[in-house]
């Protein structure tokens, strides 16, 4: 006698790449038998007749701090849109707090009602010029490895240091891939010999030691990737959706998208509000396929569905196997009974959610168990030591003439990419100033760990700010405290007040607004709905400051990350990413 029956359903089989009505027998959270008798004893009945059943939706790769949301709430969320596994990449709290943080993550684990694994960052701090509250070293690598929740490696960014053999970044693939753990890959643009490099850890054989890359921006380079054996993750966050890109070719070329996979990396929380999760990515690529091809909406859907189900579940069968675990991603023997069902292929809108073949969700509504937390060791992480004064964000100059060219952030609106461009700015009184009226403001970035005073001030255009200052703990990838505005007092003022607060996003114009991210500062403690609601409300803020850009947070908190083109800003320095050093103001 088995535990359920999921009766009468229409089955997506994401292998066979078609849908049929049957029944699927569940015993111990295990898929036990598909069925199209109906004879079977059970302790429970479902008539699913008229539904689809699917494999429940996979995320391969994503870093939950982007959300806003503390892990659990995350959880709680996401599985009420078809969600039942993450595998979550704690980069950024990693950089705040370092293992305590992997620590909060592996706690919450065993506490979330979905699937959550973690990788171990590789990349911790992200590069030595920024200063980053903690290091992952090669040793808590070796310590954290046999974690029951730890898949393996995520996103190993430093790919100069692979190629090259730089540092100790091959010595920790090699650790992780020996061990028969996941190595996940970040290598953006990267083709031809030195892919094959990157891919084999450095070795001088053809075997694939980092398996996967979700950073691949054009058609051409996702073939070479996916060819040479790498999994190539299709992205679709808020801040980067590559699969837009990538998609179409795919499809108009009919390659195989077997080594295919969907994932988001990031996800602001306004739009998993609206939209959804992994279920949005589906509907999105399932467009694009209809678009670029002559499939139905029927086979098109199934198509992409695979896209988030078998292909991440083959990738991630490794870890699966080497724990002992049911493998998930398909329906059929044996697999984890990790499964969605809903109305309409059009929508994806779901009637019921199960993990380990328990309810989760009911007619859209989670229905598991609602339990709290205590984030208070987590609360307070910003330390900038004394309190900042207008006299701080002064940039005095001895210039012999009225003008002198300086180095400017210029910002690409839609794009985390920016220019470096040079403007002749006037001094005035041995100072150089913001200028509203050409839309350049002061931006500067003050390092929040360990009270250095480390602290870094340039010009930003593009911001579109007309008054006052706004401030973030929220700053990739040490997340040290950014600011900008075009008033030097109100930039103190915002800086201090984080650092009173605890973190969080804040704007200073004729009053304080302030938008509390109390978790490391990076996370809120708070349920969705809040989260909403105060994110917009800061947002809209900013907006009457003057902003015109979607997300002005977002945009401010890349301005901080020195891997990504062209000129960028650390606690440490301006940074010129092409040549990786740190260039004068002037």
């Amino acid at each position: 006698m088995v535990d359920l029956i999921l009766k009468n359903g229409k089955m997506i089989d994401v292998s066979a790449q078609k849908i049929c009505q049957r029944d699927i027998l569940i015993k111990d959270g295990i898929i036990v038998g598909i069925d199209g008798s109906g004879d079977q004893d059970a302790g429970q009945v479902i008539d699913v007749s008229g539904k689809y059943v699917a494999p429940g939706f996979i995320d391969f790769h994503i870093h939950i701090e982007s959300s806003m949301m503390s892990p659990i709430a995350f959880g709680r969320e996401v599985i009420k849109h078809g969600t039942t596994a993450v595998f979550v990449d704690p980069h950024e709290i990693a950089n705040v707090c370092g293992r305590k943080g992997i620590a909060l993550f592996l706690d919450q684990a065993d506490r979330m009602p979905l699937d959550m694994y973690v990788g171990i960052p590789s990349c911790v701090p992200a590069t030595d010029m920024e200063t980053a509250g903690a290091a992952i070293t090669l040793s808590d690598i070796k310590e954290l490895l046999p974690g029951k929740r730890i898949y393996g490696l995520a996103e190993m960014m430093n790919f100069p240091g692979i190629i090259h053999g730089f540092g100790d970044a091959r010595e920790k693939v090699d650790l992780v891939y020996d061990y028969g753990k996941i190595v996940d890959g970040h290598c953006p643009g990267l083709r031809g010999e030195e892919l094959k490099t990157y891919i084999s850890n450095g070795h001088d054989d053809i075997s694939v030691r980092i398996m996967s890359d979700h950073e691949t921006g054009q058609v051409e380079e996702a073939i070479e990737k996916s060819n040479l054996g790498m999994h190539v993750g299709l992205r679709y966050g808020s801040a980067s959706q590559d699969m837009d890109r990538i998609l179409p070719g795919l499809v108009k070329k009919n390659i195989n998208l077997d080594r295919f996979m969907l994932c988001s990396d990031d996800l602001d929380p306004i739009e998993l509000y609206q939209k959804g999760h992994v279920n949005r990515i589906i509907k999105r690529a399932r467009d694009i396929i209809m678009e670029n091809s002559t499939h139905t909406l029927e086979s098109a859907t199934t198509m992409a569905i695979s896209l988030a189900t078998l292909t991440p579940g083959r990738y991630i069968s490794r870890f699966f196997k080497l724990q002992n675990l049911p493998e998930i991603g398909e329906i059929s023997n044996g697999k984890k009974a990790n499964l969605v069902v809903f109305d309409s292929l059009e929508t994806l809108e779901m009637d019921m959610v199960m993990v380990d073949g328990k309810i989760m969700v009911r007619n859209g509504t989670y229905v598991g168990e609602q339990t709290g937390y205590d984030y208070s060791p987590f609360s307070g992480q910003v330390n900038i030591g004394n309190k900042l004064k207008s006299n701080d964000f002064k940039l005095k100059v001895k210039a012999k003439n009225s003008k002198i060219n300086v180095k400017v952030i210029d910002i690409i609106p839609g794009n985390i990419v920016t220019r470096s461009t040079q403007i002749a700015f006037e001094v005035r009184k041995n100072e150089l100033l913001a200028d509203s009226v050409k839309d350049i403001a002061k931006i500067a970035v003050i390092e929040r760990h360990h009270a250095t005073g480390n602290k870094t001030i340039g010009f930003v255009r593009g911001l579109g700010i007309k008054r006052g200052a706004i401030a973030s703990t929220v700053a990739h990838d040490s997340h040290n405290v950014i600011v900008a505005g075009v008033e030097d007092e109100k930039m103190a003022r915002a800086v201090n007040y984080l650092a009173e607060k605890g973190g969080g996003m804040v704007a200073v114009a004729d009053a304080v607004y302030y938008f509390p991210l109390k978790i490391c500062g990076l996370m809120s403690d708070s349920p969705l709905e809040v989260i909403v609601r105060e994110y917009r409300h800061i947002k809209n803020q900013v907006k009457k400051m003057g902003s015109p850009l979607e997300n002005t947070f977002m945009t401010l908190a890349f301005l901080a990350l020195p891997v990504i083109p062209e000129l960028k800003i650390t606690d440490r320095g301006l940074v010129d990413v092409a040549t990786f050093r740190f260039v004068n103001l002037f």
